[in-house]
């Protein structure tokens, strides 16, 4: 029998798309799967579109958990040999299971594959229609060399994984365990980083996936949190800049890739978010780069923000 594939789709709140997410993940041409949905605490009728499917998916209804929680609860139902993750609003294009697990069965070095996606946007009228063009091309086996191997040192620099788009061996799975339950955000990118330490990435050089740009998502708001900047600094804290076959980051690299982090943080939340938050950031950067002089301008706007919202 050809491997079993889990496909774990977390859901929160997503009645308008989840349907359409599932179907593609059912459709795939792999002839072996499972679809795991976990309904995350929805409050609109997701879990009610969800109950539609029957025993086409296997339904596990929580109390609102957060994403990585919701994933995790996925894994730990998963019977799958891999496992692939699909997000609630985004779409699968046919073939790209295929196409993962020919690679993978052919590579027994490589323990994760992604593959391109495509950013799908909302037409003016606010609905979102396939495009023709990306769904008339197949997803094959060819692979980006330049994006794929031992990519821990890469991904220092940046996330390169999109969530819905990657498939695992369940083997590793088990020896890194679940997704970091005290990252509400960020928990894919910290995922991936310890993925990149047990074996090799591959990167398919088809789009496979749509990913869907809904207006007011939650990877959209600023958080609270730098999750970004959090991440980084406990992957650098256990393992250091290089990777498992000896590459490694130059550290003013790294140092200017942590700065922009804090800045990018501190910048949003002046524009658009708390204040305080953008003026304690900018005073703790100005701490190491009291020379710059933009940052001491910021700093000066978010505390006349403060004072105009009475903070």
């Amino acid at each position: 029998m050809s491997p079993l594939v889990s496909v774990i789709i977390p859901v929160y709140n997503c009645a308008g798309y989840v349907a359409e997410a599932i179907e593609s993940a059912l459709a795939q041409d792999w002839p072996n799967t499972e679809v795991v949905v976990v309904n995350d605490g929805s409050t609109d009728n997701s879990l009610s579109v969800l109950q539609g499917f029957g025993d086409r998916i296997r339904l596990i209804d929580q109390k609102n958990a957060g994403p990585p929680a919701a994933r995790n609860q996925g894994i730990a139902a998963a019977r799958g040999d891999y496992i692939a993750f699909l997000d609630a609003d985004d779409v699968w294009l046919q073939g790209k299971l295929s196409a993962q697990v020919r690679h993978m069965q052919a590579h027994p070095e490589v323990h994760t594959v992604f593959t391109r996606w495509h950013v799908w946007e909302p037409g003016a009228d606010g609905r979102f229609v396939r495009p023709p063009e990306i769904e008339r091309h197949a997803v094959t086996d060819a692979v980006d060399e330049a994006h794929s191997g031992w990519l821990y040192h890469r991904l220092l620099l940046d996330c390169e994984l999109l969530t819905t788009t990657v498939m695992l061996r369940a083997s590793m799975v088990r020896r890194i365990g679940g997704f970091d339950l005290a990252l509400w955000n960020g928990d894919d990118y910290d995922y991936w980083l310890r993925a990149s330490r047990e074996g090799k990435i591959t990167k398919l050089q088809s789009v496979g996936a749509l990913y869907r740009c809904v207006p007011g998502s939650v990877s959209r708001k600023p958080n609270a949190v730098n999750y970004g900047h959090k991440v980084l600094a406990q992957a650098l804290a256990r393992w250091g800049l290089a990777g498992p076959d000896g590459t490694a980051v130059d550290a003013s690299t790294m140092q200017r890739r942590m700065l922009r982090l804090q800045a990018e943080h501190a910048h949003i939340h002046l524009l658009r978010g708390d204040p305080q938050i953008a003026f304690k950031t900018y005073r703790h950067i100005l701490k190491s780069h009291p020379g710059r002089l933009s940052f001491w301008v910021h700093t000066a706007h978010a505390r006349l923000k403060m004072a105009w919202a009475g903070a």
